[in-house]
């Protein structure tokens, strides 16, 4: 049975109680609202008068019951439109814009699994205490991470789903500037959130696509663990010293995008590695899971 980290047990329990197991999928495809339904709607507030103006809008009737479902759940604090989604498995991905609240009124929602609706904020755990997250903070004491989570990575194999999440830390306020990534996966297993991890805070240069992929093509072993770690492998910890399980990543890596074996970053592994993300699309050779779940 996978172990979650304690850290994370209140804020699973919360939401596992505020969202009841459903038979049905919560949110689809077919319910997301049209591009600019939401603006008529509004100066109404969070009343009777919002949902007959959305309907009259053009939002589907299954938008308009998920919107209700959000704003009745305490952990997510008002009703919220479904402007995007993508089906992946048990769990889905849904976009959703919060229109009443002040602060990360554009949110990624984790769907349609055991707890109905995960909100990948309140599963960000505490700040991690690896070495290089210390690191970090030793030049930025004030740093924290700024609640802008965003699902950049994916992996998947029978009913096991991992989600790579990132929040961007930014020095002394939301509003400052950005000075590193954190990173955290969330494993669920049928459905059912089975665990978090933090995997630590990596600097600006190996969060941003194009200088990671830089630091790839020179050969540095840190970014080529972050970008095995974005993508749902387990690297190891993020410290730039290629032990095996490092290597294991990299194997897994290898076999699920069709690439010769090689202890080296192949060129064409290395073509694959510096994509951009997001990293939500399944490799073409499938999945394999040696070392997902400790």
């Amino acid at each position: 049975m996978p172990r979650l980290r304690a850290t994370s047990w209140f804020c699973v329990l919360w939401l596992a109680a505020a969202s009841p197991v459903l038979a049905e999928e919560l949110a689809g495809p077919a319910d997301i609202a049209p591009a600019g339904a939401l603006f008529p709607c509004q100066r109404s507030g969070a009343s009777e008068a919002f949902w007959s103006c959305l309907a009259a809008a053009g939002v589907p009737s299954g938008g308009i019951d998920f919107a209700r479902r959000l704003a009745a759940d305490p952990a997510l604090g008002g009703p919220g439109l479904l402007i995007d989604f993508t089906e992946l498995g048990a769990v889905d991905l849904a976009e959703v814009l919060f229109p009443f609240l002040a602060n990360t009124n554009q949110q990624t929602l984790l769907v349609n699994g055991a707890a109905g609706v995960v909100q990948p904020l309140a599963i960000e755990p505490q700040r991690p205490d690896d070495p290089q997250t210390q690191a970090i903070l030793a030049a930025h004491p004030d740093a924290f991470p700024s609640l802008r989570v965003s699902v950049e990575g994916y992996r998947a194999e029978g009913t096991w789903q991992r989600f790579v999440l990132t929040d961007p830390v930014t020095d002394s306020c939301r509003a400052c500037p950005v000075v590193a990534a954190a990173l955290t996966v969330a494993d669920f297993d049928d459905g059912a959130l089975a665990r978090v991890d933090p995997l630590g805070w990596i600097p600006l240069e190996l969060a941003a696509d194009e200088t990671r992929a830089a630091a790839l093509r020179q050969g540095d072993v840190r970014a080529l663990q972050v970008a095995l770690a974005l993508r749902g492998y387990d690297p190891g910890p993020l410290d730039g010293a290629r032990g095996p399980a490092t290597e294991t990543a990299l194997g897994d890596f290898q076999r699920d995008n069709c690439l010769a074996a090689s202890t080296a970053v192949t060129p064409a592994a290395l073509t694959v590695l510096t994509a951009s993300g997001p990293y939500l699309t399944a490799p073409a050779c499938g999945p394999s899971r040696s070392g997902a779940i400790e």
